[in-house]
């Protein structure tokens, strides 16, 4: 699949730093970058739903840990 991006003159001075930093290609560095990102995301999402959790049945787990 082919993208074309864009980004700010900045982002991508910065990506290509990391990525001859790396030993990577610019478009690799993006990948990593973009993978990175979205287990950051979904790590955030399973956090947020484990304090709901513990929220809602905070008394349940009080008792248990008894």
């Amino acid at each position: 699949m082919e993208l074309r991006l864009r980004l700010p003159d900045e982002v991508h001075a910065r990506l290509r730093v990391a990525a001859d930093e790396d030993g990577n290609s610019l478009n690799s560095e993006i990948v990593i970058a973009i993978e990175e990102y979205l287990a950051r995301r979904q790590e955030s999402a399973v956090r947020a739903i484990a304090r709901r959790v513990a929220q809602r049945d905070a008394e349940l787990l009080h008792r248990l840990s008894q």
